[in-house]
């Protein structure tokens, strides 16, 4: 159990920071440059998210305290910005949409993984 538990802590933190830092750029710069990165994105999202519900099983199975519901926070935070991206970037980039609607859909998730990052961070300290 202890290597499925280092790897999936790898996998979920390197995908969350690909996803979340490509986001924040991206969001910074009204994105440009989306069309290249919003297949890698939806795959690091995926990963992010799906290695976290793993974590949540090896981890926190059975528990529902402070700590947990502050980390089902942040998940919710991360699993609708992973929607946001999906439902609204990714067919305006497809249609070719104003950059607006691009950009205040990544302003929005990056918001969103803001969220997430905090409730991750603290969790342990509430």
């Amino acid at each position: 159990m202890q290597i499925l538990l280092i790897l999936t802590i790898a996998v979920h933190v390197l995908s969350s920071i690909f996803w979340a830092g490509s986001t924040f750029v991206l969001a910074r710069n009204g994105g440009q440059g989306a069309t290249g990165l919003i297949r890698p994105q939806t795959g690091a999202a995926s990963a992010s998210i799906l290695s976290g519900l793993l974590l949540w099983h090896l981890l926190h199975q059975g528990s529902f305290q402070r700590v947990e519901q502050v980390l089902a926070t942040g998940a919710a935070a991360a699993i609708l910005a992973f929607l946001i991206q999906l439902a609204l970037v990714r067919p305006a980039l497809r249609s070719g949409e104003a950059p607006r609607r691009i950009a205040g859909g990544y302003r929005a998730s990056a918001a969103l993984l803001v969220v997430t990052i905090v409730c991750m961070a603290v969790s342990r300290y509430v």
